[in-house]
């Protein structure tokens, strides 16, 4: 029994620690576990959707990550990019995929790396109610490989 215990618990500081990151390839398989609720918003006038995160999302939720993915063309004085799972032509935005497949990055300066596959790092954070923005934001975000 003591020996399970201490497996147990083992096991659990294990995949809890950064020995447990996830592939940058299964990060969007990962933040794909999420539904959209959708209402109208008395306040605004207009239907608003509001993210129901799965557990396997709420467990990461503000952890460092690395994810692969798509710079989209967008126009920021902040310096906030788009990350797409999907090249541009098939993206979010254009109607073929998910609000689960883009993911708004904090980049410190400008770079030219629109159209190109990028693998990035940051610590993830789930946005639960500005329905102005997306539902998943990459804070700190470093810029790892730039790979075409």
């Amino acid at each position: 029994m003591k020996f399970l215990y201490i497996a147990s618990l083992f096991f659990l500081i294990l995949s809890t620690s950064s020995w447990a990151q996830i592939s940058p390839e299964e990060v969007w398989k990962t933040l794909s576990h999420v539904e959209m609720k959708t209402y109208m918003d008395e306040t605004l006038g207009f239907e608003v959707s509001e993210p129901i995160f799965g557990g396997e999302v709420e467990m990461i939720d503000g952890s460092m990550i690395t994810i692969s993915g798509y710079i989209l063309p967008v126009d920021s004085e902040d310096g906030t990019s788009i990350l797409s799972y999907m090249a541009f032509a098939n993206c979010f935005f254009c109607g073929n995929a998910g609000p689960e497949t883009v993911m708004e990055l904090d980049t410190p300066k400008r770079q030219n790396l629109v159209n190109k596959k990028v693998i990035v790092k940051g610590r993830l954070e789930l946005n639960r109610d500005d329905f102005f923005s997306l539902i998943y934001r990459l804070k700190n975000t470093e810029i790892v490989e730039v790979l075409n």
